[in-house]
């Protein structure tokens, strides 16, 4: 039987108001931070859909987590609680400011950061916790919270992948300290290339962003410069054209995302019917917004004598047979990645040995069993958008269809799996998928 083609999704939707958009600003012409406006209506916008005082634009996601670590006052040696799982980025933005990540591990439900590994990770150097709130759902941000108001450290959230989202009636972004997002072209809220979007309510930690992404100057709100740097800073600047390609955008967010989550929902509940699949859980009082649908598999649910692993790669194998892609979101923890493994860092090993760290940090993947366990049983929906693949009812089906036939042939899944050879995510090559 030859497999159906191969699911072709387009993301970001590009519209006739976007093209409009772009267009009306290149015949303008005013293309320059200094006399354009796209950057300050989208920073305005963003500050109002989240619910905050102050956003700055930058150039790209890892940008405005570095910004958020620049306004929590970081200093060489100081120490931030990064999740074992997550984009590489929620890490090398302490490594950028000199700060030293200090890995926890998930809660293996939600793949969000543990608040009690957290409690277990401070020290008297820890500056910052950053809670990612991974693949769109928000993390546990009361206890994280608590924590960082009992220890007087600021809590940043990475919403890089959960613009929109919500916990307890509160949208991301604006429940800790600071927020940071990413608009690069594969997120839910896409720009037509990279950005970034930096949230906060607190004037002092805006404005100590706001000189990161300002070669180390002073800048009020309104774009007035000193042209005198007053710490190391950068230019991360956000274009003009991506600010108005990204406003359109804006537009549409909330009714893209309440398709993918109806749509989303729909794949959930039927997958929740098989035994050996488990759905995306979302707790009460949170939405996620799926920018990855990731399900768990579970052999000796379904009856099959296979180790995780293998369960894993023979079911992503049958399932691209079926012509639909199902893959992995990241191969090992993010402490078993080499620049931590051989403390790297960005050069004669720091910030790791630079004198300013009070305790001697390594990196062992093997630590965070969590982390591994989830590896080694899960697989993302999709090529790698949710947004892209969700929007579309059709390729759900398509989805649930492959799914239903391949668990309905499981003793030929065992069968084939019995070949494979089981790789341990601490051991096997590092990659995103």
């Amino acid at each position: 039987m030859v497999a159906p083609g191969e699911i072709v999704s387009r993301w970001p939707r590009v519209e006739d108001e976007d093209v409009a958009a772009v267009v009306a600003l290149l015949g303008d012409g005013r293309l320059s931070w200094i006399d354009n406006n796209e950057v300050r209506g989208l920073e305005g916008e963003w500050a109002r859909y989240v619910g905050v005082e102050h956003c700055i634009a930058l150039n790209s996601g890892t940008a405005a987590l570095h910004a958020a670590v620049a306004g929590a006052g970081l200093e060489p040696g100081d120490e931030v609680v990064v999740p074992a799982l997550s984009f590489l980025a929620s890490a090398t933005s302490v490594i950028h400011h000199q700060g030293i990540p200090v890995f926890a591990d998930i809660d293996p439900d939600t793949f969000t950061i543990d608040p009690v590994a957290v409690e277990a990770c401070i020290t008297p150097r820890t500056r910052g916790i950053i809670a990612v709130h991974l693949h769109g759902l928000p993390a546990e941000m009361d206890e994280i919270l608590r924590l960082g108001r009992r220890y007087g450290i600021a809590v940043i959230e990475d919403a890089a992948q959960a613009p929109g989202a919500v916990y307890k009636g509160g949208k991301v972004g604006a429940i800790g300290d600071m927020g940071a997002f990413s608009i690069m072209a594969g997120k839910n809220l896409p720009t037509a290339g990279e950005g970034g979007l930096f949230t906060t309510d607190d004037p002092e930690l805006r404005d100590r962003a706001d000189m990161l992404k300002m070669f180390g100057e002073r800048s009020g709100t309104g774009g007035q410069r000193e042209y005198n740097a007053l710490t190391m800073g950068w230019n991360y600047r956000l274009s003009s054209i991506l600010a108005a390609f990204a406003r359109t955008q804006l537009h549409r967010l909330d009714d893209h995302t309440a398709t993918v989550q109806d749509h989303a929902g729909y794949l959930s509940r039927e997958l929740a019917t098989i035994p050996g699949i488990v759905p995306p859980y979302v707790p009460p009082e949170r939405t996620h917004v799926y920018h990855h649908f990731r399900v768990k598999l579970d052999p000796r649910a379904a009856g099959v004598r296979l180790a995780d692993g293998v369960f894993r790669r023979a079911v992503q194998d049958a399932m691209a047979a079926e012509g639909v892609v199902l893959q992995q979101y990241q191969t090992r923890p993010l402490p078993g990645q080499e620049l931590f493994r051989a403390r790297t860092g960005y050069g004669k090993g720091c910030p790791w040995t630079c004198g300013f760290a009070s305790r001697d940090v390594a990196y062992d993947a093997h630590e965070y069993p969590r982390t591994l366990d989830v590896i080694r049983t899960s697989l993302v929906v999709g090529k790698r958008l949710c947004m892209a693949t969700f929007l579309d009812r059709g390729n759900v089906a398509r989805y649930l269809d492959a799914f239903v036939k391949v668990f309905s042939h499981l003793d030929d899944l065992e069968t084939y799996g019995r070949r494979l050879v089981d790789e341990e995510p601490a051991e096997q090559p590092a990659g995103l998928f």
